[in-house]
């Protein structure tokens, strides 16, 4: 697991959200979920839009 995943992860039990939340919300599979975690720069603006909706802090993750 890198950091990029393991400050998702923090913030997800944060905001009380599964992973299954998460992708659902950005419309993918959880197996598209995962390795875009693996590799953050396949993230999309799209998807970033999505996650700070979501109230995830995307400054934070992305300063890991």
């Amino acid at each position: 697991m890198n950091d990029f995943e393991i400050g998702f992860q923090h913030q997800m039990n944060k905001l009380n959200l599964k992973r299954k939340d998460v992708a659902d919300a950005l419309g993918i599979t959880m197996p598209t979920l995962k390795s875009k975690l693996r590799d953050p720069e396949k993230l999309t603006l799209k998807d970033v839009r999505i996650l700070e909706e979501l109230k995830f802090n995307v400054n934070q993750l992305t300063e890991q």
